[in-house]
């Protein structure tokens, strides 16, 4: 079985979601797979774009370093911040679209 989305992950993804929302465009068809938002069971989200449990379970754990290095903004750069952003909406099935305005800060 493949391990879930901890709370605290889901969190995280929530406010990142509900802070780019703006800058967001779905990646997959329309129908190919659920679309990732703030309100949307993210662990269903992830089981749709990834139907494999292998990759799902590589994604799993490549979103949860992510966010682990996302969050050490102290240590981050903006543009080093908004491009691990872009790597974390990417997994999500969601393109950012940079509005060129700095963002900000999300904690957990």
């Amino acid at each position: 079985m493949v391990a879930s989305l901890s709370i605290s992950m889901i969190y995280y993804l929530r406010r990142l979601l509900r802070q780019y929302e703006p800058f967001l465009q779905p990646v997959i068809y329309e129908g190919a797979g659920l679309v990732a938002n703030a309100e949307a069971d993210l662990g269903a989200v992830l089981e749709s774009l990834y139907p494999d449990v292998e990759e799902l379970a590589t994604v799993m754990e490549q979103l949860g370093r992510l966010i682990l290095l996302h969050q050490k903004k102290d240590l981050l750069s903006i543009e080093q911040q908004e491009a691990i952003a872009q790597q974390i909406f990417w997994i999500l099935g969601l393109k950012y679209v940079s509005s060129g305005v700095a963002k900000q800060s999300v904690t957990a």
